[in-house]
């Protein structure tokens, strides 16, 4: 059964990693998309690849290592980012590796902030448990 043809929930394709780094990204989900622009996470833990559509090239990475992941560490993140503008995150995630380090990342659209990066910045630095803060800009 060809891909255009079939309409359920879900789609699939085996992609192949070629040696110069290219992967041929089929049309049908490019199309399906609704954008030539998609943000590509690799989730290490699970290695689990997402990809999700982009309207703009503008994607910041945030990045807190905490000393643990907590539900009112989680309820108090939510409520700097909501102050700060940042409800529509493009991905988030909360993982403790070896159970020494933890993080909590997401990936979001910078536009959406009502305060600059640098003041995000100095209100996640000060919540407990945090241990570093890192705001960058995802490479295209």
């Amino acid at each position: 059964m060809s891909e255009d043809s079939y309409e359920g929930a879900t789609a699939g394709r085996v992609l192949v990693f070629g040696s110069s780094g290219s992967v041929k990204f089929p049309t049908a989900f490019k199309n399906a998309m609704g954008t030539d622009r998609g943000l590509m996470v690799l989730v290490h833990k699970d290695r689990l690849i997402k990809i999700f559509p982009l309207d703009s090239d503008e994607v910041l990475f945030l990045s807190l290592e905490i000393g643990k992941l907590s539900n009112d560490f989680l309820t108090k993140l939510s409520q700097i980012f909501k102050r700060a503008g940042l409800v529509d995150l493009l991905f988030s995630t909360g993982v403790c590796l070896r159970g020494t380090r933890c993080f909590y990342e997401c990936y979001f659209n910078p536009s959406q902030l009502s305060s600059d990066t640098n003041e995000l910045e100095s209100s996640l630095k000060v919540l407990d448990g945090v241990q570093r803060v890192l705001i960058q800009k995802v490479e295209v």
